[in-house]
């Protein structure tokens, strides 16, 4: 989308690609041209500190300091290397501003690296890097040009626990999809049965698998047929299978593993309804907008979810999806029971799913709005 909107781009990533992705469509041309920070041990980020340190002692030790005053992972021995090889690549690359995708070790490796090129900088926050892991994040938000956040949950937020000087710098930029490739069905064939649910996402605590499992169980009870396909893979894996042969939900749900981001489009056309209940942990843990939940939305299959963080933005209870409250598998499963009794809330949330989808999470617009902010930045020289 920011290339699209016309900013030059270099991506710099801290971990290497996951091996299980390096072949799936799409993904191989933005390895190519991503450069991954190697461990701060290394003779390339030693050579960058010593060529850091001579080239200008001053920036040097503001890049020290900085990353030593945030704490966190950037401030621990080898590191702080790790921030003078992307201060040493960024500076021969000649770009001007630095923006970190996540407002934890990310921004802490921005506002170091800007503090040692003498350059700006920005953030974007989303979930557990806001609520859980933020570090010092009111004096990373008070160094940016500006904060980008992927809700108006979190915009509000933010700006609650920041003074109107900072408060101006937060703006919200929706995540896109393609919203191409996650499409209604065109081809006039028959929807699938709505008896057919299917979630898609990580296998982590705070998706809500047990009121989901235990949704399925109360469904089965009521006489309802439906099943449930689990695409996805996690640290909940083994406990969800085990919930899975507790309930005596084996013939019903299906633990399809982890899915290729190709194929998620053909999995949503096989769903009668998408159904993910979030929840927020005791540590505040919790999703912004999960993506797959937009996604459904784009591809016209209605939602069932919970009524929290920023997913009541996508979802708006009754009109693109149905709400209920989170940790709450009785709400879940009439919610479901509703949209398999009636055809015509089916029909209505997939078309207004679409249309939310259109106007607020398209890959083209998140694009322009986050460009937008670069270009608007006192004396940005970013972008074409």
């Amino acid at each position: 989308g920011l290339l699209g909107a016309g900013i030059d781009l270099d991506i710099y990533s801290f971990k290497p690609p996951f091996t299980e992705v390096e072949g799936q469509e799409g993904v191989r041309e933005w390895i190519d041209r991503t450069t991954y920070v190697p461990r701060g041990s290394s003779r390339q980020c030693v050579a960058a500190a010593f060529s850091c340190l001579l080239r200008s002692p001053l920036g040097f030790f503001r890049g020290v300091s900085t990353a030593l005053h945030l704490g966190g992972r950037m401030a621990r021995g080898a590191h702080i290397m790790e921030v003078f090889f992307l201060a040493d690549r960024i500076r021969k690359s000649d770009a001007r501003h630095i923006h970190a995708q996540h407002a934890d070790y990310l921004a802490d490796a921005a506002m170091a690296a800007a503090a040692c090129l003498a350059v700006p900088f920005s953030l974007t926050g989303h979930a557990n890097d806001l609520y859980t892991n933020p570090g010092r994040l009111k004096e990373k938000i008070r160094a940016a040009r500006f904060i980008a956040t992927c809700t108006g949950f979190n915009e509000k937020y933010l700006k609650g626990m920041l003074d109107l000087i900072d408060a101006v710098k937060v703006a919200r930029v929706y995540h896109g999809v393609d919203l191409a490739r996650f499409a209604p069905r065109a081809d006039g064939s028959a929807a699938p049965p709505a008896e057919r649910l299917v979630t898609v996402t990580r296998l982590k605590e705070k998706k809500g698998f047990p009121w989901l499992l235990g949704a399925m169980a109360l469904l089965a009870s009521r006489g309802r047929d439906v099943t449930l396909d689990i695409y996805g893979d996690g640290d909940r894996k083994e406990a969800i299978a085990e919930l899975v042969k507790e309930l005596g939900l084996a013939d019903r749900v299906c633990l399809k593993g982890a899915i290729e981001h190709e194929k998620i489009p053909q999995a949503l056309a096989g769903a009668g309804l998408f159904v993910l209940p979030c929840v927020v942990l005791p540590n505040q843990d919790r999703d912004g907008i999960p993506n797959t939940i937009i996604e459904a939305l784009a591809a016209g299959v209605p939602v069932v979810s919970t009524a929290i963080s920023g997913i009541p933005e996508a979802v708006r209870d009754g009109e693109s999806g149905l709400l209920v409250p989170e940790r709450d598998a009785e709400a879940l499963a009439n919610a479901v029971d509703r949209m398999l009794s009636d055809e015509k809330l089916r029909a209505r949330c997939a078309a207004a799913g679409r249309r939310i989808a259109e106007e607020n999470f398209s890959i083209e617009a998140s694009g322009r709005a986050l460009a937008g902010l670069f270009r608007q930045a006192p004396d940005s020289p970013v972008g074409r």
